[in-house]
């Protein structure tokens, strides 16, 4: 017959062997838990030096590394694709990318082929047709340092040096390269940073399809 005593004993040392495992894992999560933390700070930080936008006359000031204005745009209202945005700029993308570089935008129904322009008027830069941990895509130079991105296209439909304005098809979405599902990673890089977005364009994507289905 096993003793009430030993019992006790045996519940107290489990007790205390949870409470020891429980302090290892929150010692060795806590500098993951800190990164992740620290750069997504960062990130926002850097976003916010370099692009700033006034709510009232809608302008959108850009800034160089050493804090001077360099130039002054409107805020855009193309979206580069239809669908949901379910990704966000600056949270972490474990374990693609510890602080998102971009925006997600997904097709509602789940399926490719959404027309993709650009947001803004510019010259395409890269263009990439062939599978890689980015999926196929393409990049365009808007000037003033600002470049925006367009990752995970089924196929691309412009070249290097190719003047386009918003409305014009620069490839179709899909889900090439380290992708969960048909969408567009749209990322607008300024002097090189990675910046939020939403900072140059307004409201959100149109759904794409009438009934929202």
């Amino acid at each position: 017959m096993i003793k009430l005593s030993t019992i006790r004993v045996a519940i107290s040392f489990r007790n205390e062997l949870m409470i020891i495992f429980g302090t290892l894992a929150f010692l060795i999560l806590m500098p993951v838990i800190a990164v992740v933390v620290i750069a997504n700070a960062g990130v926002s930080a850097v976003s916010s030096a370099l692009v700033s936008v006034n709510p009232t006359t809608q302008v959108v000031n850009i800034y160089n590394p050493t804090g001077g204005l360099v130039t002054q745009l409107s805020l855009s209202s193309t979206w580069p694709v239809a669908g949901v945005v379910t990704l966000e700029f600056g949270v972490s993308n474990y374990p693609y990318q510890v602080s998102h570089s971009g925006i997600d935008i997904a097709d509602v129904r789940g399926v490719i082929g959404q027309p993709v322009t650009t947001f803004a008027e510019g010259t395409v830069s890269k263009v990439m047709n062939i599978d890689n941990q980015y999926g196929r895509y393409v990049f365009i130079d808007h000037g003033n340092n600002i470049v925006s991105e367009y990752w995970h296209l089924s196929s691309a439909s412009v070249i290097v040096g190719q003047h386009v304005v918003p409305g014009n098809v620069i490839g179709m979405e899909g889900e090439t390269g380290l992708a969960t599902g048909p969408h567009v990673h749209f990322q607008i890089d300024v002097y090189g940073v990675p910046v939020n977005p939403r900072s140059f364009i307004i409201g959100n994507p149109p759904l794409g399809y009438s009934n929202g289905n």
